[in-house]
């Protein structure tokens, strides 16, 4: 690069004699001049660094993201530039954190702490997101900057980290969605999911349970509990069909609500209702005369009906319970997840606020009942 290629203060002397301001347009030609050429001589670098911090002070924000764009996968950029777009507002800056390589660590820990959604969002996104940032993304208040994590191929959680996501996505259909398009992350997991999946995932999930070393069931009563939701099957075919007799009967035996039984039990699917008799500890036959009392519309569908017989008998017992469990919040076996402290033990990373001077508030974390907003 050279001033007889691109004579900077003439052209914009002459642009200023015309009405005309072509500096966002020399600024993004010297930028794609400096970027496409191979090597550099020092002199060079620093003339394009001086006459492009001039020319960022004057530009708009729009041709100041399209320069940090340009300059974000370029590790020779020079460093003064790189810090210019930083501190820059957040969508000057979000190309620079998403993939420039020498972001310093403890402002991407930091900005994934306390970053607003732009800037959170590109940590999320990039390519060598390690177990640190992502615990930290994963506690953003901001489902978008979740979502965002979920969908990059390198963000990999930590057990405790996939459980704290799997619960967020509870209350956030979206997120929910990504997480269960993850096919890497261990589908048991997502069992709390189970009625946000499609039928492969739920599938998935079934066979993931499925194949856990076997755990007592001990979230469940007595097996003589089988017999009394047996009988209670009976008793409600006796009256043409109470679903308020079997799910009563549900309730009692796996510790749950007569309300969320009943919630379950008239799910248009049927799989919950099949999967929680599965757990009480029916028999494919107890079953198939559940469904054709307590699920007469599903009952006239052939195909479905004998689905989801198959469905409840392929599915061990446990596996089962564990999913009941896992839909409904109750406790079953499993074994809590290890506490992961949100920062490493050596300390706590750099707020923030410490960095970039804009304040930032924090949305509370909404509640898994609820429908959560998104900000974009």
């Amino acid at each position: 690069m050279s001033d007889d290629l691109l004579p900077i203060e003439t052209l914009e002397r002459l642009s200023r004699q015309e009405g005309v301001d072509v500096r966002p347009t020399l600024v993004r030609v010297l930028t794609d001049l400096y970027v496409q050429k191979a090597h550099h001589a020092p002199e060079e670098t620093a003339r394009y660094e001086e006459l492009a911090l001039q020319l960022l002070d004057v530009v708009d924000a729009e041709t100041r993201t399209i320069v940090a764009r340009k300059l974000a996968e370029d590790d020779r950029a020079p460093a003064s530039l790189i810090a210019r777009l930083l501190d820059d507002a957040p969508e000057v800056a979000a190309p620079i954190i998403a993939r420039f390589p020498r972001v310093p660590r403890t402002l991407l820990l930091s900005l994934a702490l306390d970053g607003g959604v732009l800037e959170a969002c590109a940590v999320a996104r990039r390519s060598d997101v390690d177990g640190d940032m992502v615990r930290l993304l994963a506690h953003h208040p901001d489902d978008l900057v979740l979502e965002t994590l979920v969908a990059n191929p390198a963000a990999t959680p930590s057990d405790a980290t996939l459980a704290a996501l799997v619960a967020r996505a509870l209350g956030a259909p979206t997120l929910a969605a990504a997480l269960l398009r993850r096919e890497d992350y261990d589908r048991a997991a997502l069992a709390p999911l189970y009625l946000m999946a499609n039928p492969e995932q739920r599938v998935a999930i079934r066979a993931a349970l499925s194949e856990r070393p076997s755990r007592p069931p001990l979230g469940v009563r007595s097996l003589r509990t089988s017999d009394l939701v047996d009988a209670a099957i009976l008793e409600a075919a006796a009256q043409s069909g109470s679903q308020r007799l079997v799910a009563e009967a549900i309730a009692d035996a796996l510790g749950l609500t007569p309300a969320v039984a009943a919630q379950l039990t008239a799910e248009p699917s049927g799989e919950p209702f099949v999967l929680m008799l599965r757990a009480v500890g029916l028999d494919r036959d107890a079953i198939a005369r559940a469904l054709l009392v307590a699920q007469p519309e599903i009952a006239q569908s052939v195909p479905r009906f004998f689905d989801l017989v198959e469905i409840a008998d392929a599915t061990p017992r446990a596996a089962a319970v564990e999913l009941v469990a896992a839909i409904t919040g109750v406790e079953s076996a499993t074994v809590a997840p290890r506490h992961e402290p949100m920062f490493d033990p050596s300390g706590t990373p750099e707020r923030a606020g410490q960095i970039r001077s804009a304040p930032r508030l924090r949305r509370p974390v909404i509640a898994r009942t609820k429908e959560s907003g998104r900000s974009r």
